[in-house]
């Protein structure tokens, strides 16, 4: 079954011990007002018996036409023919008692429960004419449009007609609704699925970041002390021993960062300090390490931001000072951290080798730059690259601040 003809048919079963009652209780009081009528032209036993056959092809022959539920389309000429028994037996019954035309009470429904409206108009009309046969028999007289009993009935087929398409005008309302509500669904799922893989993968990405400015960093400021340890040997062991203990505390230092980017934490330098005094440790530490003058600077009043947004302006500060040693050749570098009415911006600059073009902007390519750039337009912000021969390079970090 399809899952239209099954939307379908969970309609109509939800309703279907409705429709079963009516006819059931239409052919009980057609029996019962039989029993009182004594113008039958049939043995009570007999008009028994004959409406125990209709209740049974009711039940048996609805049974076996659904005995396919995944072929509704083509069992509806079963279901037909199981309709045409019903109103043969019906009629059959009519003729031995008239009180048996309450049944179509329930008979009406049920064309219109079991038959599309195509088999459901064409049943109608043949029920009509049986009855209008039946009553023009009764009454010795022939059919003509001018008799009053042939358009009461016609007119009654019409009604039930528009009743068949109103219902199933309805029916096909609440299947296309049901459609709606399970494409609608089926999209929020697929979309809850999307945003779970999307933070799975900015879950990654935020990872390689950290990864790269811890570990990255270390590492690089770990090589940097063994080859000046390298060349101090064998001559100058005070300078030997300095590097050596500043590559093992930057291993140290890497090692427990690595532990806080598994724990997800915050980096070391942020925890019990402000955004200002972690730049300036950072700072200090790097100048040290480099030998180049950085003069780090705060204007504005230091207001607080959002943890990750703080992480983001440090890790921002760290790899603009790394690139810094690694390329700029610079002898001097201006560390700005600037709080505005509604944005913090963080300026480094220095004098060194400018980029040769907007090709050569790091920005564009190296996984250092492109996170720092991620990191700040996750929080609605930018990062810009200013660089120009002779003058040096200014990376500036802009992000909103959130109230």
């Amino acid at each position: 079954m399809n899952a239209k003809q099954e939307r379908q048919k969970d309609v109509w079963v939800k309703w279907d011990w409705l429709w079963k009652a009516i006819f059931y209780a239409a052919v009980i009081v057609s029996t019962w007002l039989m029993l009182l009528d004594d113008d039958r032209k049939a043995p009570v036993p007999v008009v028994l018996l004959l409406t125990g056959i209709l209740l049974l092809w009711h039940w048996g022959g609805l049974k076996l036409a659904y005995r396919k539920a995944d072929d509704l389309d083509n069992d509806a000429i079963l279901r037909f023919i199981v309709i045409m028994g019903l109103i043969v037996l019906w009629f059959a019954l009519v003729n031995l008692s008239p009180a048996y035309y309450f049944t179509l009470f329930g008979l009406f429904g049920l064309v219109f429960r079991h038959l599309p409206l195509r088999y459901g108009a064409i049943a109608v009309l043949i029920l009509t004419g049986s009855i209008i046969y039946e009553q023009l028999a009764d009454a010795g007289a022939t059919f003509s449009l001018a008799n009053p009993i042939v358009w009461a009935f016609l007119l009654s087929a019409l009604g039930a007609i528009i009743l068949g398409a109103w219902i199933t005008a309805i029916i096909r309302q609440s299947v296309q609704r049901r459609q709606l509500i399970e494409q609608l669904e089926a999209t929020q799922a697929e979309l809850a699925a999307t945003e779970r893989r999307a933070g799975i993968l900015e879950e990654r990405q935020r990872l390689a970041r950290d990864i790269h400015d811890t570990l990255a960093q270390g590492f690089t400021s770990i090589v940097m002390h063994l080859e000046a340890a390298d060349q101090a040997l064998p001559d100058d062991l005070d300078t030997l021993q300095k590097h050596l203990g500043r590559a093992r505390e930057t291993a140290r230092a890497s090692l427990e960062q690595a532990r806080r980017v598994v724990d997800a934490l915050r980096p070391q330098s942020l925890d019990q300090r402000s955004l200002p005094d972690a730049i300036e440790r950072t700072a200090a530490r790097w100048q040290e390490e480099t030998g180049i003058p950085l003069t780090t600077t705060t204007t504005g009043d230091p207001v607080p931001l959002h943890p990750d947004i703080e992480v983001t302006l440090l890790r921002a500060a760290q790899e603009a000072l790394a690139n810094i040693h690694k390329h700029a050749q610079a002898t001097a570098v201006q560390l700005t951290l600037s709080y505005m009415d509604d944005v913090v911006v963080l300026d480094v600059q220095d004098d060194g080798v400018a980029f040769a073009g907007a090709a050569a902007s790091p920005l564009s390519g190296g996984y250092g730059l492109q996170a720092m750039r991620e990191r700040a337009e996750h929080w609605g912000g930018s990062v810009t690259l200013e660089s120009e021969p002779g003058e040096g390079t200014t990376v500036v970090v802009s992000i909103p601040i959130y109230s």
